[in-house]
C-alpha cells in the first residue's frame, strides 16, 4: 500500500468513526409511539392514529395537571381534570354504594383513593411521547422515571380530559 493511499484509508476510518459516534450521540430518531417499542410489547401503541405534536402538548399538560393533583391530594383539582363519564361512575358510587355524607367527588376520592409513594414520585414529572386517538378516545403513553405509562383520554368539546383514575404501567 502506498502512503498515499495509506493516509486515505486512515482519514477514511476516522471519518467513519466520528460519523458513528456523532450518530450514538443524537440518540434515536424514533417518535410518536415507536420511541417505546423497545420498552414495551402494549398493543395501545397501536391504538388507532397518532395525533400531531399539539394534541400531544395539550394531552401532556392535562395528564401531567390531573397527576399533580393526585399526588398533592388537591381533590378538587383532580376532579376537575376527569371525564364527565368517569365523574359519573364515580358519583353513582358515592350515592350508592357509600354512606358519605357529602357525595361529590373530591369527598369520594378523599375517602376512598389513597396514592403510593411511588405512585406520588412517578407523578412529578412526565415526559409525554405519543398521543394515540381513535375517535373521542385516546391514550396518552408517556415514560416517567424510566417506566412507560398509558393515561386514558376522553375529547370533550375541544378539551381533553381524564378517563382514568390511574395511569397504566407499560413497562
Amino acid at each position: 500500500m502506498t502512503g498515499e493511499k495509506a493516509k486515505w484509508l486512515a482519514a477514511a476510518l476516522i471519518a467513519a468513526a466520528l460519523g458513528a459516534t456523532l450518530l450514538a450521540a443524537c440518540g434515536s430518531s424514533a417518535s410518536g409511539s415507536d420511541q417505546f417499542r423497545g420498552k414495551t410489547d402494549s398493543a395501545l401503541l397501536d391504538f388507532g392514529e397518532e395525533s400531531d405534536s399539539t394534541e400531544l402538548e395539550e394531552a401532556g399538560q392535562v395528564v401531567q395537571s390531573f397527576l399533580t393533583a393526585r399526588a398533592k391530594e388537591d381533590w378538587p383539582a383532580t376532579c376537575a381534570q376527569l371525564s364527565q363519564a368517569l365523574l359519573s361512575k364515580i358519583e353513582h358510587l358515592a350515592i350508592s354504594s357509600t354512606q358519605l355524607e357529602d357525595q361529590s367527588c373530591p369527598s369520594f376520592l378523599e375517602a376512598f383513593l389513597s396514592i403510593s409513594e411511588q405512585e406520588r414520585q412517578a407523578s412529578t414529572a412526565i415526559d409525554a411521547g405519543s398521543l394515540r386517538r381513535q375517535g373521542t378516545k385516546a391514550f396518552l403513553i408517556y415514560e416517567a422515571r424510566e417506566d412507560v405509562y398509558a393515561m386514558p383520554l376522553r375529547k370533550e368539546g375541544s378539551a381533553w380530559q381524564v378517563d382514568s383514575l390511574a395511569p397504566k404501567q407499560l413497562s
